[in-house]
């Protein structure tokens, strides 16, 4: 960073990359987010997260409901867990 390079890296998202990025981020907010959030924020449809929506949700990692979806205190605990759900393309294959 003294030397005026304070990025390791840069690169762009892919696709296949986008809801894995968008869960690494909400999976910390403790109040989760509104579902339509991702496709506002994506660009892709909710059920592109289904899968890793489903087995967090069997494991105790997340709640969700109309209005949310977030991670519960398990998945708070143990959140690398929650997050490698989402891990592969479309969020779930990993």
């Amino acid at each position: 960073m003294a030397a005026g390079a304070p990025l390791q890296e840069e690169g762009a998202v892919t696709r296949e990359e986008v809801g894995f990025e968008f869960m690494l981020n909400a999976a910390r907010l403790i109040e989760g987010f509104a579902p339509e959030l991702f496709a506002a924020r994506t660009g892709l449809p909710l059920a592109a997260l289904e899968p890793g929506l489903r087995a967090a949700e069997h494991k105790g990692l997340l709640e969700r409901s109309a209005a949310r979806i977030r991670p519960s205190e398990r998945g708070r605990r143990f959140l690398n867990d929650l997050q490698q759900l989402f891990l592969g393309a479309q969020g779930g294959k990993v």
